[in-house]
């Protein structure tokens, strides 16, 4: 069998970023390799290779290495140390793992922006529970928001917290925080960024709506509701934290805006991203097209917006475990520009993501309407 033309490429991580990664490589004949403990992971039956083995697994990640030319990773909790071993003896790993070094870990994230000037909200760290209370009156207000250093992903660990709660010994997290203030009224944002190590591109700002139970995001779309001012600071702050972190790869830089119109960095995500989900058909280069060029070494795509869109994330009800059917899907493929997106995930559970759905229309408001009437309809139920 011929080799195939481009390198082939090894993912650590094998969930629905990994597939849609996967997907948009199809027309190009590109191969992947894939690690993931989960035997029935979404990129199973779309890779070359599949090695059933967790991600810091050491021995499975230098395996992946063997057998790919290049190696990116559709998640943050991964063997870092091994990663970094991999690349010093000449491995190319996009982004970087000392990158991922300092995004796994909230503290380090946040020193860093303060290390390099960036904007963020005002935050400390606590080490243990007996830290909480000697920090609360550093911050205004009746709340704070804790963030576990290590650990969080998709809304898990994080807490809005009441004071009186915290004085009270309500605590919820006995591991490493960090502690912010909390900002009322703030819109949260997201600009994706794409570096290849020489030039550095953004796409139009994703305003975001989150479920306030589940932290998840619940409802997006682009361009967001800003004036051109705050967009192009917003871009203009989200490029100088990733050419601070020397970044070369695909970036999610989350933010705040607050009512003052201070921009605030929130987090990064060095991967592919939630919040850029609308990009397959929104946007003339997605956010995993244009990781697939940075990983072949190939220019840039352009980020501009075939049209407005709004994305919903479809997200297993509380009542339901198990197998599942989706309602109201003849009623929502009525709608002209709906697409959906399925994860193949064989079960639902409370909170997982099941998949996405982003709709397309001549504005962003009309985006949005269409995206709320499929939402009453699409629905996740029980067989």
């Amino acid at each position: 069998m011929k080799k195939p033309f481009h390198p082939i490429i090894g993912i650590i991580g094998g969930g629905q970023l990994g597939k849609m990664l996967i997907e948009s490589g199809m027309p190009w004949n590109l191969q992947y390799n894939v690690i993931d403990p989960d035997p029935a992971a979404s990129c199973k039956f779309y890779a070359n290779t599949f090695i059933n083995a967790g991600l810091k697994d050491g021995e499975a990640i230098k395996e992946l290495a063997k057998i790919s030319d290049v190696i990116t990773y559709e998640i943050e909790h991964v063997n870092t140390e091994v990663l970094l071993e991999l690349e010093s003896q000449g491995k190319t790993i996009i982004p970087s793992p000392s990158i991922l070094r300092i995004i796994q870990d909230k503290g380090l994230q946040k020193q860093f922006y303060k290390d390099n000037n960036l904007p963020t909200a005002e935050y400390r760290l606590v080490e243990k529970k007996e830290d909480w209370e000697s920090v609360l009156n550093l911050f205004e207000g009746e709340k704070i928001v804790a963030k576990l250093c290590k650990g969080g992903y998709d809304g898990k660990g994080v807490s809005i917290c009441n004071k009186k709660n915290i004085e009270a010994g309500i605590i919820p997290f006995d591991e490493p925080c960090i502690i912010e203030e909390f900002i009322s009224g703030c819109r949260e944002i997201a600009i994706l960024v794409a570096s290849n190590g020489k030039e550095t591109v953004t796409w139009p700002s994703i305003e975001m709506d989150f479920d306030p139970k589940l932290n998840l995001v619940d409802l997006l779309f682009s361009p967001g509701n800003l004036d051109s001012d705050t967009e192009q600071k917003a871009s203009k702050i989200a490029v100088e934290a990733i050419k601070a972190l020397n970044g070369k790869g695909v970036f999610a830089v989350e933010l705040f805006i607050t009512p003052q119109g201070e921009v605030l960095i929130n987090e990064i995500a060095p991967r592919p991203h939630n919040s850029g989900h609308h990009t397959i058909e929104a946007s003339i280069t997605s956010q995993y097209e244009q990781l697939n060029r940075i990983l072949l070494n190939l220019p840039l795509g352009n980020t501009d917006l075939v049209m407005p869109a709004a994305m919903v994330n479809i997200i297993g009800p509380d009542n339901i475990t198990g197998d599942y059917k989706l309602e109201g899907l003849e009623k929502a493929m009525q709608i002209p520009g709906f697409y959906l997106h399925l994860y193949k995930k064989n079960e639902t559970r409370p909170g997982r993501k099941m998949g996405h759905y982003s709709v397309l229309a001549s504005t962003v408001d009309e985006a949005i309407k269409k995206a709320l009437e499929i939402k009453e309809t699409l629905k996740i139920t029980s067989i």
